[in-house]
């Protein structure tokens, strides 16, 4: 009777040192199973940015070619801009066919701190609350004055 007694305290302790060992290792390769999927996640994001940034600076490019070739070309018969010089851009907020309504919001896009000019276009009397020889600096005016005067705001090329 001591002989099964003894046999049977040594197996069964070696029951719970077997089952820790099990619930260890699953614990451990769970773990290395997370490290991976991290690893594979962090892997993906470099790519994800990699590919952003290779289409943020193509987009520059293409932009950069566009506004090269507006202030660099000229339309031949673009269109009478009366009194609007050649070369310019102008930042328009409004346009008008009555004079005095384009005089009235002239002055109040003045009162707001803005060069304002009125460039007669055909019929048209456009308000312009800035102007430029470079197109780059009127779209950086531009934003400004969408913000500021109206979101309606827009570039007018006279060539």
């Amino acid at each position: 009777m001591l002989f099964l007694l003894l046999i049977s305290t040594i197996a069964f302790s070696g029951c719970k040192f077997i089952g820790g060992k099990s619930v260890k290792s699953e614990r451990d390769s769970l773990r290395a199973y997370a490290y991976t999927l991290e690893q594979k996640m962090a892997a993906q994001e470099q790519e994800h940015q990699a590919s952003l940034d290779q289409l943020k600076r193509e987009s520059q490019v293409m932009i950069d070619s566009i506004i090269s070739i507006y202030e660099n070309k000229a339309a031949p018969g673009a269109g009478n801009f009366g009194s609007a010089a050649s070369g310019n851009y102008y930042v328009i907020v409004g346009a008008f066919k009555t004079p005095a309504y384009a005089s009235n919001w002239s002055s109040r896009v003045a009162d707001m701190g803005y060069q304002t000019e009125i460039v007669k276009v055909s019929y048209w009397n456009l308000v312009s609350a800035g102007s430029s020889t470079n197109l780059r600096s009127a779209l950086n005016e531009l934003s400004a004055i969408r913000s500021d005067v109206t979101s309606n705001a827009w570039v007018l090329v006279s060539r």
